[in-house]
């Protein structure tokens, strides 16, 4: 399983494997999967050159910028908040003309990216501070394994239960829109104030201490000794016996 004891705990865990469906089976955490890159300000290796907006992001405060995967700018933009949004294809019909590829607007304050864009780099950036999501399981691995806590705008399939983890359980998010109203329109202002909640609030300063020390205990666990190490040491030795 793409997890650890340190995001679900034995309660979660511990749930799944005695669920019926697993009877007779093994269960093992063994997560995070994804690369755990340090603070990405750092210069490309070997020559390497970097993606434009780590660029941009590296001329920015520490912990200023709210990084976006989907939605439009609007709430964005007078949220007066820097930001750096990704544009999936699903959205562009939501973009004006002169924000057809990847460009600062807002006088330097918000880069917004229509092509491919480096999302473990971008959250591993020390100038950004949190990341607005659907809330999918491997963006929310990526978010906290980084230290970065999530504005939850979950839509569908594992997405609310993720959020519910998320917001109500580690208390590293804040719900953008609560699951029960899913089938109403979000009001602009409604964004807004989550926004700056978490960018310029002391809660939002809590939230994101909250989810740097789940950073570390995520980061604990894959190495020699840590608990997901220990599940990937046993799930080897149990299908190589």
């Amino acid at each position: 399983m793409n997890t650890c004891r340190a995001i679900e705990g034995d309660e979660f865990i511990d749930a799944v494997a005695s669920d019926p469906a697993y009877r007779g089976k093994k269960v093992f955490a063994v997560g995070p999967l994804n690369p755990l890159l340090d603070d990405a300000t750092a210069p490309a290796a070997g020559g390497q050159t970097r993606h434009e907006c780590l660029e941009w992001l590296d001329k920015q405060p520490r912990a200023s910028v709210l990084f976006v995967s989907f939605g439009t700018t609007t709430s964005l933009r007078d949220s007066k908040q820097r930001f750096v949004w990704v544009l999936r294809d699903a959205d562009r019909g939501v973009v004006h003309d002169d924000e057809e590829s990847a460009v600062e607007s807002r006088h330097g304050t918000g880069l917004v990216i229509t092509t491919w864009a480096p999302q473990l780099e971008i959250l591993a950036h020390g100038a950004t501070a949190a990341f607005m999501s659907h809330c999918g399981w491997n963006s929310a691995m990526e978010s906290l394994s980084h230290g970065k806590p999530i504005l939850a705008w979950p839509m569908h399939s594992d997405q609310p239960l993720v959020a519910e983890l998320v917001c109500k359980y580690l208390r590293t998010g804040i719900l953008v829109r609560p699951w029960e109203q899913h089938g109403v329109v979000t009001p602009a202002e409604a964004i807004r104030e989550v926004i700056e909640k978490a960018m310029a609030c002391d809660e939002g300063l809590t939230m994101r201490e909250r989810a740097q020390v789940l950073c570390e205990s995520i980061r604990a666990s894959v190495v020699e000794g840590g608990s997901s190490q220990k599940d990937l040491d046993s799930f080897i030795a149990y299908i190589g016996r």
